[in-house]
């Protein structure tokens, strides 16, 4: 994870991979929770050129893609219940940060946790988790969002954002958005300065994962390790897309430089890098230019370029 975010430091195209992290995130979310929506449907939809009327499947994974941008610009006001309604879509005016609330009894609590094993203290705290899905939301937010700043602060950032993922599963506040726990403990690391130019995403990898039973049907640690994996494994492929996007992005630089100056190639090519799919009229859109040109200049990035819709109209191209 920090090789990620190293990385993403310097990437010249972090924009563009953020964006597309977004949409493959939601792609996978919706896979999990058993919505299944066309990649090709997600980016379109978001450009405002929907190829047909969007339903309750698309709007609700498109949602994770909203998510993640408020958190992207947000900040610590987000960590509360009035920041999760807003990253949910229920809100429509971002929270305001509330000022910090003294606790008296920190310093009497952490001496007692001094005293104790930490693992042993991170079970005892899922375990007195107990709330479910019949709580009122934002309730049983406020509660998870207490609960997780009572989380030993002597516990490593990732395991103490492991253990959040778990608290949110098992609160389940929010069981139409359940996307919204993964964005605010992602953003609490980026708050937090454990992360600074990315904002993690642990859909992805759910798709290739077993993931274990649901309360304590499973042991606690193998809960813990199973979202520590996530973590990872997420980090991981973040970093493998950059890497070869960062490849196929050398290669096209190569294959259309010397061309003339008026040339639209170079900003063709930062739109491919933003989006997993992109079709000519999006193209002709965003460049400004009539479709047969966006085609034109389509057909000319090379092999590089990869045609994936299968169809002789309405195709979309991937780099």
């Amino acid at each position: 994870m920090s090789r990620l975010d190293a990385r993403a430091q310097t990437c010249p195209f972090a924009a563009g991979w953020a964006a597309r992290v977004d949409f493959a995130e939601a792609a996978a979310w919706g896979w999990v929770s058993g919505e299944i929506v066309d990649m090709e449907d997600l980016v379109l939809h978001d450009a405002e050129m929907d190829a047909r009327l969007p339903d309750q499947a698309l709007r609700a994974t498109y949602g994770l893609v909203r998510a993640r941008r408020k958190a992207r610009s947000g900040g610590q006001e987000l960590q509360s219940a009035r920041g999760a309604a807003w990253l949910a879509g229920h809100r429509d005016a971002p929270p305001v940060l509330a000022p910090p609330v003294a606790d008296a009894e920190r310093d009497g609590r952490e001496a007692r946790e001094e005293t104790r094993d930490l693992v042993d203290d991170l079970v005892h705290a899922v375990r007195a988790l107990t709330r479910g899905e019949t709580a009122e939301p934002l309730e049983a937010i406020e509660e998870w969002v207490a609960w997780t700043r009572r989380l030993p602060e002597r516990a490593p950032a990732l395991l103490r954002a492991a253990v959040a993922l778990e608290g949110w599963r098992l609160v389940n506040p929010l069981p139409r958005q359940a996307y919204v726990g993964g964005v605010m403990v992602a953003q609490a690391l980026r708050g937090a300065g454990r992360t600074r130019a990315c904002l993690l995403g642990f859909e992805t990898p759910r798709r290739t994962q077993f993931q274990p039973p649901r309360g304590f049907m499973a042991p606690t640690l193998v809960r813990f390790t199973y979202w520590l994996k996530i973590i990872a494994l997420g980090a991981e492929a973040s970093l493998s897309e950059m890497r070869r996007l960062e490849l196929a992005r050398q290669v096209v630089l190569r294959q259309i430089s010397g061309r003339r100056a008026g040339d639209r190639s170079a900003d063709l090519l930062e739109l491919l890098l933003a989006r997993p799919l992109v079709s000519a009229p999006m193209a002709a859109e965003h460049l400004g230019i009539a479709g047969h040109s966006a085609r034109r200049l389509l057909a000319g990035m090379g092999s590089s370029l990869m045609e994936v819709s299968g169809r002789s109209r309405y195709r979309a191209w991937r780099l």
